[in-house]
């Protein structure tokens, strides 16, 4: 009953709420966006998501305007195109907010695994338990976020999002979303190296 329809429901209701609490710290954190770098305050990318089928995420633009054409999509903490507000953003995960948005319509959870883009499907079909993690909807913060948020290994990663779809519930849900808050207030393992990050 949860999978099916509570978790829906809770994800949009909190979503909502969420967007009201945050409505004037998104204006603000948009405008010093802008004071802070050239560009839109919005950065958008193509990822897959349940069934994997392609959605648009949105999150906050931490890095400069046209980043992928100076570089590749990993990056490090001491990469010269990450802005001095996306920094910030980065460590706190304030640059995930907009993704309610994505919560709202349809397109991702609050929990669950986190959507990848569609040219990691092609590299990690043949991982036995990847497909699994396209059985749910994609979380905005997910069981890997815990202990691991900077870890490279995608096998590790794969197989947690598929232990979390084999067992969700409304508790599990609870215990990550709390177990999430300490590693990301303190900024603790931003940056993935080696790994296709996806801001």
């Amino acid at each position: 009953m949860y999978k099916q329809f509570g978790k829906r429901v809770i994800g949009i209701f909190l979503s909502i709420c969420g967007l009201v609490v945050c409505c004037i710290p998104m204006l603000i954190i948009t405008v010093l966006i802008k004071l802070d770098s050239k560009g839109p305050a919005l950065f958008k990318q193509e990822r897959l998501g349940k069934n994997q089928k392609p959605f648009i995420v949105y999150k906050f633009r931490t890095m400069c305007n046209h980043a992928y054409e100076m570089g590749g999509v990993a990056t490090r903490s001491d990469d010269a195109r990450i802005t001095k507000v996306g920094s910030v953003l980065r460590r706190t995960s304030l640059d995930e907010l907009p993704q309610m948005f994505n919560i709202i319509k349809g397109d991702m959870a609050i929990i669950g695994p986190r959507p990848i883009l569609p040219i990691e499907f092609e590299e990690y079909k043949n991982n036995k338990r990847y497909a699994h993690r396209y059985d749910v909807l994609p979380g905005m913060f997910c069981t890997v976020d815990i202990d691991y948020r900077s870890s490279s290994d995608r096998d590790l990663q794969f197989s947690m999002d598929a232990d979390y779809v084999d067992n969700i519930s409304f508790g599990l849900d609870v215990k990550t979303f709390f177990s999430i808050i300490a590693p990301v207030v303190k900024g603790k393992n931003v940056y993935r190296e080696e790994v296709k990050r996806d801001k």
